[in-house]
């Protein structure tokens, strides 16, 4: 766990990226050949059944028949319920499941990721170019140079 209450990995102050995201989380830092992000691409992760490896049943199975992440036997918490659906273990201030819960997501979408500050551009940082006034001139031509002009 970081200073912040996340996963060190999982922690935008912890591990972050050149585009305010967590490093984990950056297709631009995590990129796949087919433009996505790489631990997220079926292609790049796949089992032999047409899934991504780690959302396989079959490739990652418990003992109890299911897929061993989505199993309540597997992944316990001391409420009888699986660890990352139950609201006691994993509560927000509202008493709802954090993943859950309307307002913590509005709350989260809404935090600013970095301050941008907008720039005008300067019209007055370049010196003037006064313009001098065109003078009118004959064209140049040998006659007129050597003075057998008429």
């Amino acid at each position: 766990m970081c200073p912040h209450g996340k996963r060190n990995d999982r922690c935008v102050a912890c591990t972050p990226c050149p585009h305010s995201k967590v490093k984990y989380y950056c297709a631009d830092c995590n990129p796949c050949a087919h433009g996505k992000l790489k631990h997220h691409c079926a292609a790049c992760t796949p089992c032999p059944h047409g899934k991504r490896k780690d959302s396989c049943a079959v490739c990652t199975p418990c003992s109890h028949g299911k897929r061993k992440s989505n199993c309540a036997a597997c992944n316990p918490c001391p409420h009888g319920k699986r660890k990352d659906n139950c609201t006691v273990c994993t509560p927000c201030p509202h008493g709802k499941l954090k993943k859950n819960c309307a307002a913590c997501k509005t709350a989260r979408a809404a935090a600013p990721r970095s301050k941008r500050v907008k720039r005008e551009p300067e019209t007055e940082s370049s010196p003037e170019i006064k313009q001098e006034p065109e003078i009118k001139q004959e064209p140049f031509t040998i006659r007129g140079y050597c003075g057998l002009d008429e």
